[in-house]
């Protein structure tokens, strides 16, 4: 029987904090596991599947550590080609960065422009990225591009995504400790929740247009 009141709400907390806890040393463990390099992302994406199942599900008990496996091991080869889409990705950006002193000052402020405008719309793609990842089942270049779009199509989403995560690299930074218990879950799950939140729209804008495309045939045939 769940409690009620101050002692419901306290046993609520708890749970939650142990929950995000167990999830974040498994990230750790297993990031270790792939030998860092090649862990990082597996164990970042099963993350994120975990989350994701918590918020479809709710209150439905969820087999953490037998999905986070699952997910860890399925979409093993596929989250590292995913890395390396972002580490090309970010080298690029980095090396741009790095020359731009090279250029002739009249032209920097254009290039710094250009620059600073790619790196938000990589940002805005990033943040996206692994909700998408889990969410939906398509090749690498697709989950690029849907995670492309969803950012352009909700840039108040990715913005507020972006200030969560950059507000948590510095917390972590003042009490580094915390970045062990809650590092990668606290900011998994607040960024699948407010993704969870773009896709269903997204889902609701494509029911409508089935729906009215079924009504503009029911019209003619009746017709």
């Amino acid at each position: 029987m769940e409690e009620k009141g101050v002692m419901g709400g306290f046993y609520r907390v708890s749970d939650w904090v142990m929950r995000l806890a167990y999830v974040n040393l498994l990230w750790i463990f297993f990031t270790l596991i792939g030998g860092i390099i090649f862990g990082v992302m597996p164990a970042t994406v099963a993350v994120f599947a975990v989350t994701r199942k918590w918020i479809m599900d709710k209150d439905e008990e969820v087999p953490v550590f037998k999905l986070f496996w699952k997910s860890y091991r399925s979409d093993f080869l596929r989250s590292n080609l995913l890395g390396l889409f972002l580490l090309f990705g970010g080298g690029i950006l980095y090396l741009y960065h790095a020359n731009l002193d090279v250029l002739p000052t009249q032209l920097q402020g254009i290039f710094k422009v250009i620059f600073y405008s790619v790196v938000i719309i990589f940002g805005m793609t990033v943040t996206f990225l692994f909700p998408v990842f889990v969410h939906f089942n398509v090749n690498v270049k697709q989950y690029m591009k849907n995670a492309f779009l969803v950012g352009l199509s909700f840039p108040h989403y990715a913005i507020l995504m972006l200030f969560i995560t950059s507000v948590s690299i510095v917390v972590f930074q003042y009490v580094p400790v915390l970045f062990i218990f809650f590092g990668v879950s606290v900011n998994a799950i607040l960024l699948m929740k407010i993704a969870y939140a773009a896709f269903y729209k997204i889902a609701l804008k494509q029911n409508e247009k089935i729906e009215e495309e079924y009504n503009d045939k029911s019209e003619q045939i009746s017709v």
